[in-house]
C-alpha cells in the first residue's frame, strides 16, 4: 500500500496476486509522502498539506489541513491520535475522531527532507529525526523536549521503534543504528 508523487495511495488485494489495484484513493493533490495502515484505517501524508484518515469500515474520509507538507505521519498506539511530521520543523499531534490540535512539538530541524516521526511504544513520548543530526523526543503531555540524541553529522531520516521492545532503530549516512530505550546508548556495530 504505497503513496506516490502521482498524489495516490493504491491499495491491492495481495491473495488475489492482481496487478492491478482493486481502490485507488486519489483526493490529494501532492505527493503522497507517508502511508501507515492500522486493521481498518489507512493514515496518508500530503505535500499539499493535509493529514488524510480513511475509515475503511465506514467508508468515510477525514482530512485535517497543517499548513506545510507532510512528510511523515502515524498514528497512536491507543489508536486516538495521529502524529504528522511537516516541512516547517513542527510535529502536531491531531485528536483522530475530531482533528482537533492537541500539540506541537518543535526544536529539531526540518526544511527540506521526508524525515520520519514516531510515537514510543507506551504513547509517552513523541519522536522525531532531524536535518542536524539528532533525533529528538518530547514528553508527549507536556510537550517539553526530553531527550536529544546525537545519531550522527548528516540528516536522520527513518526512525522506528520496536513494537514491543524498548528499542529504537535510526538510519543516517548509509549506516542504520540499535538503541535501547533504558540507556539511549548504541548497540553494537552500526550496521
Amino acid at each position: 500500500l504505497p503513496g506516490s508523487i502521482d498524489s495516490t495511495v493504491r491499495c491491492w488485494d495481495c491473495r488475489s496476486r492482481r496487478p492491478d489495484p482493486v481502490q485507488v484513493l486519489d483526493e490529494a493533490k501532492d505527493g503522497v509522502s507517508s502511508v501507515k495502515l492500522s486493521d481498518h484505517e489507512i493514515l496518508s501524508g500530503s505535500v499539499d498539506g493535509r493529514v488524510r484518515r480513511y475509515d475503511l469500515r465506514a467508508g468515510q474520509l477525514y482530512s485535517d489541513y497543517v499548513g506545510s507538507p507532510i512528510t511523515s505521519v502515524c498514528f497512536s498506539k491507543d489508536g486516538q491520535c495521529a502524529l504528522a511530521a511537516s516541512l516547517d520543523s513542527t510535529l502536531r499531534l491531531l485528536d483522530k475522531e475530531t482533528g482537533e490540535l492537541l500539540g506541537e512539538y518543535k526544536g529539531h530541524r526540518s526544511t527540506a527532507y521526508r524525515l520520519d516521526c514516531v510515537l514510543s511504544e507506551r504513547d509517552t513520548h513523541v519522536g522525531s529525526a532531524s536535518e542536524d543530526g539528532n533525533v529528538y523526543f518530547w514528553d508527549l503531555v507536556e510537550g517539553s523536549l526530553a531527550l536529544s540524541l546525537p545519531v550522527g553529522r548528516g540528516v536522520v531520516q527513518s526512525l522506528s521503534f520496536h513494537p514491543a521492545l524498548p528499542c529504537l532503530l535510526a538510519a543516517t549516512q548509509g549506516q542504520v543504528q540499535l538503541w535501547r530505550e533504558e540507556s539511549f546508548q548504541p548497540e553494537g556495530d552500526a550496521a
